[in-house]
């Protein structure tokens, strides 16, 4: 996987064929800062804090509604297969640890 992230015993990943989101992301920084921050950062191993988690699930939600809601089944399946593991670290209050290759 490219992109690798890490809640204490959880693991998610964003694939290499999966990365296509943050080009949608790209398109309007402003709107997404904490998902533009973790592109930014995506070779450097971001940590994410519990409260940056809890943006991203926000930001996910906003950027599939924006981009075709669930009729656009390739970002539907990643922002639904993330959410719960962003989820998570918010309310778990844990942090997000990224690696990539």
């Amino acid at each position: 996987m490219a992109f690798d992230m890490y809640i204490a015993d959880a693991l998610e990943s964003i694939g290499h064929h999966e990365e296509f989101i943050f080009t949608l992301v790209e398109q309007d920084e402003l709107r997404y800062p904490q998902l533009t921050a973790i592109w930014d950062q995506f070779y450097d191993g971001p940590i994410l804090s519990p409260s940056q988690a809890g943006v991203v699930v926000h930001e996910l939600i906003d950027l599939l509604t924006a981009n075709g809601g669930t009729s656009n089944k390739p970002l539907t399946s990643v922002v639904l297969r993330i959410l719960p593991f962003f989820s998570k670290a918010y309310k778990t209050q844990s942090q997000v640890r990224c690696v990539s290759d």
